[in-house]
Protein backbone atom coordinates (compact mmCIF):
# COMPACT_ATOMS: atom_id res chain seq x y z
CA UNK A 1 0.00 0.00 0.00
CA UNK A 2 1.68 3.57 -1.05
CA UNK A 3 1.78 5.82 1.27
CA UNK A 4 -0.47 8.66 -0.65
CA UNK A 5 -3.23 5.62 -0.40
CA UNK A 6 -2.55 5.15 3.50
CA UNK A 7 -3.45 8.87 4.08
CA UNK A 8 -5.91 9.07 2.29
CA UNK A 9 -7.21 5.55 3.83
CA UNK A 10 -6.37 7.26 7.59
CA UNK A 11 -8.08 10.73 6.63
CA UNK A 12 -11.24 8.69 5.38
CA UNK A 13 -11.30 6.76 8.62
CA UNK A 14 -11.07 10.14 10.91
CA UNK A 15 -13.89 11.63 8.92
CA UNK A 16 -16.01 8.61 9.63
CA UNK A 17 -15.38 8.62 13.17
CA UNK A 18 -16.73 12.24 13.43
CA UNK A 19 -19.29 11.19 10.75
CA UNK A 20 -20.43 8.49 14.25
CA UNK A 21 -20.28 10.57 16.51
CA UNK A 22 -22.43 13.20 14.94
CA UNK A 23 -25.30 10.27 14.15
CA UNK A 24 -24.99 8.96 17.84
CA UNK A 25 -25.53 12.58 19.79
CA UNK A 26 -28.04 11.33 22.56
CA UNK A 27 -31.02 13.92 22.53
CA UNK A 28 -31.70 12.30 26.48
CA UNK A 29 -28.77 14.83 27.33
CA UNK A 30 -29.55 17.61 24.74
CA UNK A 31 -27.77 21.17 26.27
CA UNK A 32 -26.47 19.18 29.53
CA UNK A 33 -22.59 19.96 28.46
CA UNK A 34 -22.77 23.26 27.43
CA UNK A 35 -25.11 23.87 31.27
CA UNK A 36 -22.32 22.11 33.10
CA UNK A 37 -19.85 23.87 31.09
CA UNK A 38 -20.84 27.25 30.14
CA UNK A 39 -21.84 28.33 34.04
CA UNK A 40 -20.79 32.23 34.25
CA UNK A 41 -23.65 34.42 35.67
CA UNK A 42 -24.96 36.60 32.62
CA UNK A 43 -28.86 37.60 33.72
CA UNK A 44 -27.47 40.37 35.66
CA UNK A 45 -25.33 42.30 32.77
CA UNK A 46 -26.36 41.00 29.69
CA UNK A 47 -28.99 41.00 27.66
CA UNK A 48 -31.85 38.26 26.68
CA UNK A 49 -31.91 36.55 24.74
CA UNK A 50 -28.37 37.70 23.58
CA UNK A 51 -28.58 38.13 19.59
CA UNK A 52 -25.43 37.38 16.84
CA UNK A 53 -26.11 37.97 13.66
CA UNK A 54 -24.05 35.41 11.53
CA UNK A 55 -22.88 36.40 7.63
CA UNK A 56 -23.93 33.00 6.23
CA UNK A 57 -26.37 30.27 6.39
CA UNK A 58 -25.23 27.36 9.51
CA UNK A 59 -22.44 25.58 8.72
CA UNK A 60 -18.75 24.27 10.73
CA UNK A 61 -16.97 28.12 10.54
CA UNK A 62 -19.94 28.89 13.14
CA UNK A 63 -19.84 25.87 15.03
CA UNK A 64 -18.89 27.48 18.76
CA UNK A 65 -22.00 29.48 18.51
CA UNK A 66 -23.88 26.51 18.28
CA UNK A 67 -21.69 25.03 20.75
CA UNK A 68 -23.20 27.32 23.44
CA UNK A 69 -25.85 26.24 23.63
CA UNK A 70 -26.07 22.45 22.11
CA UNK A 71 -28.71 20.23 20.78
CA UNK A 72 -31.50 21.51 23.61
CA UNK A 73 -32.42 24.84 21.21
CA UNK A 74 -35.19 25.70 19.08
CA UNK A 75 -35.02 25.77 15.75
CA UNK A 76 -37.37 28.01 13.38
CA UNK A 77 -37.18 29.62 9.96
CA UNK A 78 -33.46 31.91 10.24
CA UNK A 79 -32.84 31.24 13.65
CA UNK A 80 -31.62 29.00 16.52
CA UNK A 81 -32.27 30.03 20.58
CA UNK A 82 -31.81 28.27 23.02
CA UNK A 83 -30.25 28.68 26.39
CA UNK A 84 -26.77 29.89 26.67
CA UNK A 85 -25.64 27.33 29.32
CA UNK A 86 -26.66 27.45 32.68
CA UNK A 87 -25.80 31.52 32.38
CA UNK A 88 -29.55 32.64 32.65
CA UNK A 89 -29.83 33.76 29.46
CA UNK A 90 -31.39 32.70 26.10
CA UNK A 91 -28.81 32.89 23.18
CA UNK A 92 -30.42 33.55 19.48
CA UNK A 93 -28.39 32.63 16.49
CA UNK A 94 -29.45 34.16 12.77
CA UNK A 95 -28.82 33.31 9.71
CA UNK A 96 -26.66 35.74 7.39
CA UNK A 97 -27.17 36.65 3.43
CA UNK A 98 -28.81 39.24 2.28
CA UNK A 99 -32.72 37.94 0.73
CA UNK A 100 -32.11 35.03 3.17
CA UNK A 101 -31.63 35.20 6.69
CA UNK A 102 -31.60 38.73 6.47
CA UNK A 103 -33.56 41.20 3.81
CA UNK A 104 -32.66 42.19 0.52
CA UNK A 105 -29.63 44.45 0.73
CA UNK A 106 -29.15 43.88 4.02
CA UNK A 107 -26.07 42.67 6.02
CA UNK A 108 -24.28 41.42 8.65
CA UNK A 109 -22.79 45.37 8.94
CA UNK A 110 -25.82 47.53 8.67
CA UNK A 111 -27.84 44.95 10.76
CA UNK A 112 -26.10 45.97 14.19
CA UNK A 113 -27.27 49.60 13.08
CA UNK A 114 -30.22 49.61 11.24
CA UNK A 115 -31.52 45.62 12.53
CA UNK A 116 -32.33 42.25 10.43
CA UNK A 117 -35.43 43.72 9.07
CA UNK A 118 -36.30 40.20 8.30
CA UNK A 119 -36.01 38.80 11.96
CA UNK A 120 -37.50 42.35 13.58
CA UNK A 121 -34.89 42.40 15.45
CA UNK A 122 -31.17 44.33 16.11
CA UNK A 123 -28.55 41.98 17.03
CA UNK A 124 -26.03 42.75 19.83
CA UNK A 125 -23.14 41.17 17.91
CA UNK A 126 -22.33 40.29 14.14
CA UNK A 127 -19.81 38.31 12.33
CA UNK A 128 -18.04 40.96 10.51
CA UNK A 129 -14.30 41.07 8.06
CA UNK A 130 -11.24 42.75 9.15
CA UNK A 131 -10.79 44.68 5.69
CA UNK A 132 -14.21 45.83 5.73
CA UNK A 133 -14.44 46.89 9.01
CA UNK A 134 -11.67 49.49 8.06
CA UNK A 135 -13.69 50.54 4.24
CA UNK A 136 -16.70 50.83 6.25
CA UNK A 137 -15.59 52.43 9.25
CA UNK A 138 -17.31 55.53 8.73
CA UNK A 139 -20.96 54.39 7.64
CA UNK A 140 -21.01 51.53 9.98
CA UNK A 141 -18.37 50.90 12.55
CA UNK A 142 -17.78 47.96 14.43
CA UNK A 143 -15.22 46.90 16.88
CA UNK A 144 -14.55 43.22 17.07
CA UNK A 145 -14.19 41.73 20.39
CA UNK A 146 -13.24 38.12 19.29
CA UNK A 147 -12.33 35.65 16.59
CA UNK A 148 -13.42 32.74 16.29
CA UNK A 149 -11.48 31.73 13.22
CA UNK A 150 -7.43 32.67 13.35
CA UNK A 151 -7.15 32.01 9.68
CA UNK A 152 -9.53 32.54 6.98
CA UNK A 153 -10.41 29.62 5.21
CA UNK A 154 -10.20 31.28 1.90
CA UNK A 155 -8.47 29.61 -0.79
CA UNK A 156 -6.92 28.75 -4.24
CA UNK A 157 -7.88 25.40 -5.43
CA UNK A 158 -6.23 23.03 -8.62
CA UNK A 159 -6.49 19.74 -9.47
CA UNK A 160 -3.42 17.95 -8.68
CA UNK A 161 -3.28 15.38 -11.54
CA UNK A 162 -2.92 18.88 -14.10
CA UNK A 163 -0.97 20.93 -11.79
CA UNK A 164 0.93 18.15 -9.54
CA UNK A 165 3.47 21.01 -8.27
CA UNK A 166 1.07 22.90 -6.90
CA UNK A 167 0.88 26.78 -6.35
CA UNK A 168 3.11 28.04 -3.48
CA UNK A 169 3.55 31.74 -3.81
CA UNK A 170 2.30 34.86 -5.97
CA UNK A 171 5.33 34.05 -8.47
CA UNK A 172 3.72 30.95 -9.14
CA UNK A 173 0.59 32.35 -10.15
CA UNK A 174 2.19 35.35 -11.99
CA UNK A 175 4.09 31.87 -14.07
CA UNK A 176 0.43 30.35 -14.18
CA UNK A 177 -1.09 33.64 -16.02
CA UNK A 178 2.05 34.04 -17.99
CA UNK A 179 1.17 30.27 -19.18
CA UNK A 180 -2.03 31.09 -20.77
CA UNK A 181 -2.65 27.45 -19.43
CA UNK A 182 -5.87 28.41 -17.74
CA UNK A 183 -7.89 30.78 -15.98
CA UNK A 184 -8.45 31.92 -12.46
CA UNK A 185 -11.85 31.92 -11.32
CA UNK A 186 -13.07 33.94 -8.27
CA UNK A 187 -15.83 36.38 -6.94
CA UNK A 188 -14.33 39.91 -7.84
CA UNK A 189 -10.88 41.69 -8.57
CA UNK A 190 -12.64 45.06 -7.19
CA UNK A 191 -12.14 44.40 -3.57
CA UNK A 192 -11.01 42.13 -0.95
CA UNK A 193 -8.47 39.60 -2.06
CA UNK A 194 -9.32 39.46 -5.74
CA UNK A 195 -7.66 43.02 -6.09
CA UNK A 196 -5.08 42.60 -3.25
CA UNK A 197 -4.19 39.42 -5.90
CA UNK A 198 -4.27 41.52 -8.90
CA UNK A 199 -2.06 44.62 -6.99
CA UNK A 200 0.34 42.06 -6.43
CA UNK A 201 1.21 42.31 -10.11
CA UNK A 202 -1.09 39.21 -11.22
CA UNK A 203 -2.75 40.13 -14.43
CA UNK A 204 -6.32 41.08 -14.33
CA UNK A 205 -7.06 39.26 -17.40
CA UNK A 206 -5.97 36.06 -16.38
CA UNK A 207 -9.01 36.12 -13.85
CA UNK A 208 -12.63 35.43 -14.73
CA UNK A 209 -15.44 37.33 -12.15
CA UNK A 210 -18.59 35.95 -10.75
CA UNK A 211 -17.62 32.87 -8.88
CA UNK A 212 -20.93 32.41 -6.71
CA UNK A 213 -20.40 28.78 -4.91
CA UNK A 214 -20.63 27.07 -8.57
CA UNK A 215 -18.32 24.44 -9.97
CA UNK A 216 -19.32 24.51 -13.49
CA UNK A 217 -15.99 26.45 -14.90
CA UNK A 218 -13.83 24.50 -13.15
CA UNK A 219 -15.00 21.37 -14.52
CA UNK A 220 -16.22 22.10 -17.98
CA UNK A 221 -12.67 23.06 -18.34
CA UNK A 222 -11.51 19.73 -17.01
CA UNK A 223 -9.74 20.98 -14.11
CA UNK A 224 -6.85 23.92 -16.10
CA UNK A 225 -8.63 26.51 -14.27
CA UNK A 226 -7.69 27.62 -10.75
CA UNK A 227 -11.02 28.32 -8.46
CA UNK A 228 -11.50 30.39 -5.52
CA UNK A 229 -13.29 28.59 -2.82
CA UNK A 230 -13.06 27.36 1.43
CA UNK A 231 -10.73 24.93 2.05
CA UNK A 232 -13.89 23.23 4.73
CA UNK A 233 -16.42 23.45 1.66
CA UNK A 234 -15.51 22.83 -1.56
CA UNK A 235 -12.23 21.25 -1.33
CA UNK A 236 -14.02 18.03 0.40
CA UNK A 237 -17.04 18.72 -2.19
CA UNK A 238 -14.74 18.42 -5.38
CA UNK A 239 -12.60 15.29 -4.43
CA UNK A 240 -16.17 13.35 -3.48
CA UNK A 241 -18.18 15.01 -5.94
CA UNK A 242 -19.40 18.01 -7.75
CA UNK A 243 -18.66 16.05 -11.16
CA UNK A 244 -15.25 15.74 -10.46
CA UNK A 245 -14.10 13.56 -7.79
CA UNK A 246 -10.38 13.91 -7.75
CA UNK A 247 -7.52 15.09 -5.46
CA UNK A 248 -7.79 18.96 -4.87
CA UNK A 249 -5.05 20.98 -4.04
CA UNK A 250 -4.93 24.32 -2.13
CA UNK A 251 -3.27 27.66 -1.22
CA UNK A 252 -4.39 29.70 1.61
CA UNK A 253 -5.13 33.52 0.62
CA UNK A 254 -3.36 34.12 4.26
CA UNK A 255 -0.37 32.15 3.03
CA UNK A 256 -0.16 34.84 0.25
CA UNK A 257 0.19 37.49 2.36
CA UNK A 258 -3.60 38.65 2.85
CA UNK A 259 -4.06 38.01 6.29
CA UNK A 260 -7.60 38.86 7.01
CA UNK A 261 -9.75 37.89 9.86
CA UNK A 262 -13.21 36.55 8.76
CA UNK A 263 -16.14 35.76 11.06
CA UNK A 264 -14.94 37.90 13.82
CA UNK A 265 -18.09 38.25 16.49
CA UNK A 266 -18.20 42.70 15.89
CA UNK A 267 -20.32 45.33 18.14
CA UNK A 268 -21.47 48.47 16.74
CA UNK A 269 -19.16 51.03 18.00
CA UNK A 270 -21.60 53.05 19.11
CA UNK A 271 -23.26 50.19 21.57
CA UNK A 272 -19.66 49.36 22.67
CA UNK A 273 -19.83 50.75 26.61
CA UNK A 274 -23.65 49.73 26.56
CA UNK A 275 -22.61 45.63 26.08
CA UNK A 276 -19.31 46.44 27.75
CA UNK A 277 -20.07 44.64 31.05
CA UNK A 278 -21.55 41.75 29.39
CA UNK A 279 -19.12 41.35 26.93
CA UNK A 280 -16.45 41.20 29.71
CA UNK A 281 -17.80 37.62 31.00
CA UNK A 282 -19.46 36.43 27.68
CA UNK A 283 -16.51 36.67 25.73
CA UNK A 284 -14.42 34.32 27.71
CA UNK A 285 -17.47 31.91 27.41
CA UNK A 286 -17.38 32.26 23.21
CA UNK A 287 -13.43 31.59 23.47
CA UNK A 288 -13.97 28.59 25.93
CA UNK A 289 -16.70 27.56 23.38
CA UNK A 290 -14.20 27.87 20.41
CA UNK A 291 -11.71 25.55 22.26
CA UNK A 292 -14.02 23.23 23.20
CA UNK A 293 -15.69 23.13 19.53
CA UNK A 294 -12.09 22.16 18.20
CA UNK A 295 -11.93 19.77 20.69
CA UNK A 296 -15.25 18.03 20.19
CA UNK A 297 -17.51 19.02 17.36
CA UNK A 298 -20.30 16.43 17.54
CA UNK A 299 -23.05 18.32 19.24
CA UNK A 300 -22.38 21.13 17.43
CA UNK A 301 -21.98 20.23 14.32
CA UNK A 302 -25.23 17.43 14.49
CA UNK A 303 -27.49 20.72 15.46
CA UNK A 304 -26.41 22.74 12.20
CA UNK A 305 -27.27 18.97 10.27
CA UNK A 306 -30.29 18.94 11.60
CA UNK A 307 -31.30 22.84 11.31
CA UNK A 308 -30.35 22.30 7.46
CA UNK A 309 -31.65 19.25 6.93
CA UNK A 310 -35.15 20.69 8.09
CA UNK A 311 -34.80 23.77 5.78
CA UNK A 312 -34.45 26.16 8.45
CA UNK A 313 -31.73 27.99 6.87
CA UNK A 314 -32.58 28.02 2.94
CA UNK A 315 -34.09 25.14 1.21
CA UNK A 316 -31.26 24.44 -0.86
CA UNK A 317 -28.87 24.83 2.02
CA UNK A 318 -27.57 21.27 2.99
CA UNK A 319 -24.40 19.98 5.13
CA UNK A 320 -23.82 16.64 4.97
CA UNK A 321 -22.99 14.94 7.93
CA UNK A 322 -19.67 13.90 6.65
CA UNK A 323 -18.82 17.32 5.33
CA UNK A 324 -19.33 18.89 8.96
CA UNK A 325 -16.67 16.11 10.10
CA UNK A 326 -14.13 17.14 7.97
CA UNK A 327 -14.10 20.73 7.98
CA UNK A 328 -14.23 20.40 11.75
CA UNK A 329 -11.01 18.07 11.58
CA UNK A 330 -9.31 20.58 8.77
CA UNK A 331 -10.25 23.92 10.52
CA UNK A 332 -8.00 22.91 13.60
CA UNK A 333 -5.32 20.66 10.85
CA UNK A 334 -4.20 23.62 9.15
CA UNK A 335 -5.09 26.05 12.17
CA UNK A 336 -7.82 28.23 10.94
CA UNK A 337 -9.58 27.49 14.50
CA UNK A 338 -6.33 27.75 16.52
CA UNK A 339 -4.55 30.29 18.70
CA UNK A 340 -1.97 31.89 16.41
CA UNK A 341 1.37 33.07 17.66
CA UNK A 342 0.60 32.96 21.59
CA UNK A 343 -1.20 30.34 23.82
CA UNK A 344 -4.72 32.37 23.09
CA UNK A 345 -7.70 31.82 21.00
CA UNK A 346 -10.00 33.87 19.98
CA UNK A 347 -7.63 37.40 20.01
CA UNK A 348 -6.40 39.11 17.33
CA UNK A 349 -2.67 39.61 16.72
CA UNK A 350 -2.57 43.78 16.48
CA UNK A 351 0.30 43.95 14.00
CA UNK A 352 -1.50 41.92 11.47
CA UNK A 353 -4.59 44.39 12.12
CA UNK A 354 -2.23 47.19 11.42
CA UNK A 355 -0.97 45.13 8.45
CA UNK A 356 -4.43 45.44 6.97
CA UNK A 357 -5.12 48.60 7.76
CA UNK A 358 -2.19 49.53 5.07
CA UNK A 359 -3.46 46.81 2.37
CA UNK A 360 -7.07 48.80 2.11
CA UNK A 361 -6.19 52.25 3.08
CA UNK A 362 -5.23 53.13 -0.62
CA UNK A 363 -9.22 51.66 -1.58
CA UNK A 364 -10.77 54.48 0.82
CA UNK A 365 -14.19 56.20 -0.14
CA UNK A 366 -16.63 58.09 1.49
CA UNK A 367 -17.79 55.12 3.85
CA UNK A 368 -14.15 55.03 5.37
CA UNK A 369 -12.93 57.22 8.57
CA UNK A 370 -9.78 58.18 6.62
CA UNK A 371 -7.98 58.28 10.03
CA UNK A 372 -9.15 55.13 11.29
CA UNK A 373 -6.57 53.32 13.64
CA UNK A 374 -6.15 49.78 14.16
CA UNK A 375 -7.60 50.26 17.86
CA UNK A 376 -10.56 51.16 16.85
CA UNK A 377 -11.62 48.06 14.93
CA UNK A 378 -10.47 45.35 17.45
CA UNK A 379 -9.94 44.92 20.68
CA UNK A 380 -8.52 42.24 23.46
CA UNK A 381 -10.07 44.12 25.99
CA UNK A 382 -12.39 41.07 26.98
CA UNK A 383 -10.06 38.26 26.08
CA UNK A 384 -9.12 35.91 28.96
CA UNK A 385 -5.66 35.32 27.63
CA UNK A 386 -5.41 31.85 29.63
CA UNK A 387 -8.31 30.23 27.49
CA UNK A 388 -6.52 28.39 24.35
CA UNK A 389 -6.20 24.92 22.57
CA UNK A 390 -3.90 22.94 24.77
Amino acid sequence: MTKKLTARLTTAVAIATFATALSTANSATAGEFAKTRYTTPLADVCPSPFIIQKDWLAQAEQGPLYQLIGSGGEMTSGQYTGPLGSTGIELTILEGGGGLGMGDGETAYSALYMGNSKAGVTPHLGYQELDNAFIFSKRFPVVGVMAPLDIAPTVLLWDKATYPDGFKSIVDLKTFAESGKGKIYVSTIKRTFGLYLVEQGIPSDVFVEGYRGDGENFVTNNGTWLNQGFVTSEVYKFEHGNNWGKPIGYLNMNDLGYRNYTGMLSVATARMEELAPCLAKLVPLLQQATADYAKDPAEANKVIVDFNTAGHAASWWKTAPELMAYAAKTMVDTGIIGNGPNATIGDFDMDRVAEMLKLVKPRFDERADPDVKPDQVVTNRFIDPSIGLK
